[in-house]
């Protein structure tokens, strides 16, 4: 008389919590809660802890990611393991519903967005700076930078110096100025000052002759006393 074959299907199973270390895995977890011996217990599930660190050996020496494989063995226990936690108090339920608070995005409303909010706060450090030289040129500054986003975001269209400088006087209250025949000159990595220049580059310095080499060529140079010399 034949055997009927017992199938076993997924559907019949228990739900699998953790595909990537596989369900063999969470049997032998189910199999260590059936122990009685608490030393057997520890021994092997501290040897599945290590059998899933090895489906990871690029981050086995990392001690957060082998904390976290134990907060996931207890998972799969249901937090019933009764075994010591090698990193402390034992994962229990309460700590997988944990959710910390929702970071808020920082949200900066304001016009001509098309520049960036760097120029907003260059602008309020401008206005806060003495008349002068130096606010001049970080006025400048921030006319080149103001330019450079306007050609990032507006590829397609001339980017006139005017519209620039009228905007500039409108997001400080008409207190940040220019000449009218003021240039815009934007600055990039290829136009600064020395920009051919490898400040990286060493000079090779020339090979010292060596002795022997020197008194081989010595020798085999003629000797103008001895030539002019009468036999």
């Amino acid at each position: 008389m034949k055997k009927s074959l017992s199938l076993e299907y997924n559907s019949t199973r228990d739900n699998l919590q953790f595909a990537e270390y596989g369900r063999s895995v969470q049997k032998l977890i189910q199999y260590a809660k059936t122990l009685e011996k608490r030393e057997e217990r520890q021994r092997v599930v501290e040897e599945i802890v290590e059998l899933i660190n090895q489906l990871n050996p690029q981050t086995k020496n990392v001690l957060e990611y082998k904390q976290k494989l134990w907060r996931h063995v207890f998972k799969m226990a249901d937090y019933e393991l009764d075994v010591d936690h090698p990193y402390g108090i034992h994962p229990t339920e309460e700590d997988n519903r944990f959710r910390p608070d929702r970071v808020p995005y920082p949200q900066h409303e304001f016009n001509w967005r098309h520049y960036g909010y760097n120029i907003r706060v260059m602008i309020d450090k401008a206005l806060k700076m003495e008349d002068g030289p130096i606010k001049q040129g970080f006025v400048e500054t921030i006319l080149s930078y103001m330019k450079l986003s306007y050609r990032t975001w507006n590829k397609e269209h001339f980017v006139s110096d005017d519209i620039i400088i009228s905007d500039l006087s409108v997001m400080s209250g008409n207190k940040l100025s220019v000449d009218d025949d003021h240039t815009i000159h934007v600055v990039t990595k290829n136009n600064l000052p020395n920009s051919n220049v490898n400040t990286f580059r060493t000079t090779k310095s020339k090979p010292k002759p060596n002795n022997q080499n020197r008194n081989q060529t010595n020798k085999n140079r003629p000797n103008p006393i001895n030539k002019n010399r009468p036999k």
